[in-house]
């Protein structure tokens, strides 16, 4: 009886150091600004259609911080307007702006979502001056729904295809008979501008450029709780572009990524994930290889690094704790993993980054 008390003792006494730990890691968290992995700026027009915004805002919400916080930490999004400013959606609902006009060079993109046709011409003057400024900086712009019709009434489009919605189709080319473009892509990227029709095809563009800046994993995350399945709904989604985690069918491997995200991909193996999802460690490798494009190992050592370079930018903790809090040996195993994915050592990419 006393050894199982004492049992009891040591484990309630590891729970409440990991505890302490987790709170001065979020201090040291919070001693600095955090930089994201992606910085979207958001401009709306009057009448715009509520789910091209949540198409944009959830994908980055669910990737930007680890298990179910919403902490704005990878990823970062403003809408944009002058103080006071508040855009009515389609649906009535009025959103206000939550930033000024911020310099378009702080933004990894601009994302313009129009509204209905008739009032494409409401918006603010401002926002199409923010617009030419932001594309004389050479900052990617995102005409997103009729936001395509923004863009190419700027002449942001010269020379290059827009995506369209086939329901827009002929007013597009009426309006701009001289501009090509598609309404069989779910989205198109040419030369700094990227369009995208609305719809379900938000969240597949959304996704893309999350794996591109954040990574597999911050994809995998958005995709399962967004819980975007390869079901013939979301047909409309372009399978040749599209990452393979927005088309996890299987519960078991859902189960998996979350188990991996969740603990950062420390303490934890393939062989105890099969355990756990009820498979023998051969299958489970087998079944995660055919849904993921990796074996559970690579995608745990990917979930690590992208934890180490959070810690590297976000925290003032030493190479040699941050290769200990992130379930490394040592600061040299660190080091050989982390310059293989990004090509520098965890120090040289720190004194890059500030």
């Amino acid at each position: 009886m006393a050894a199982q008390n004492d049992a009891s003792r040591t484990e309630t006494e590891a729970d409440y150091i990991s505890w302490l730990d987790s709170l001065w890691t979020e201090r040291l968290l919070a001693a600095r600004d955090r930089k994201p992995d992606i910085s979207v700026g958001i401009l709306l027009w009057p009448t715009f259609p509520m789910m091209s915004l949540t198409g944009v805002v959830e994908p980055l919400r669910h990737a930007a911080d680890f298990a179910d916080n919403s902490r704005p930490l990878h990823c970062r999004w403003s809408i944009m307007g002058k103080p006071g400013d508040a855009t009515v959606a389609s649906c009535g609902i009025r959103i206000h702006a939550d930033a000024p006009y911020i310099n378009p060079t702080d933004f990894d993109y601009i994302v313009v979502i129009g509204g209905l046709l008739p009032h494409l011409q409401a918006a603010p003057a401002s926002h199409r001056d923010y617009l030419r400024v932001a594309a004389s900086a050479g900052v990617p712009i995102i005409g997103a729904c009729t936001g395509s019709f923004v863009l190419a009434q700027e002449g942001l489009l010269v020379g290059r295809k827009a995506a369209i919605h086939p329901f827009h189709a002929e007013d597009f080319r009426v309006a701009f008979p001289r501009q090509p473009f598609s309404t069989r892509d779910d989205f198109l990227a040419e030369d700094g501008r990227i369009t995208v029709p609305g719809g379900v095809s938000v969240l597949s563009l959304m996704t893309e450029l999350i794996r591109k800046h954040c990574g597999p994993d911050r994809a995998a995350k958005a995709v399962y709780q967004l819980s975007l399945t390869d079901q013939k709904t979301m047909s409309a989604f372009d399978h040749e572009r599209a990452s393979a985690f927005r088309h996890v069918g299987d519960a078991r491997v859902q189960r998996a990524i979350v188990l991996i995200e969740s603990r950062k991909g420390r303490d934890v193996s393939p062989e105890r994930i099969a355990g756990t999802i009820g498979l023998s460690p051969r299958q489970f490798i087998r079944l995660f290889q055919a849904h993921i494009g990796m074996t559970p190992k690579h995608f745990i050592l990917e979930t690590r690094l992208r934890y180490v370079r959070f810690l590297l930018d976000n925290s003032v903790l030493p190479v040699t704790a941050i290769a200990h809090e992130t379930g490394f040996s040592d600061s040299a195993h660190l080091a050989t993993a982390f310059r293989k994915k990004y090509q520098s050592s965890p120090s040289e990419f720190r004194h890059r980054r500030r």
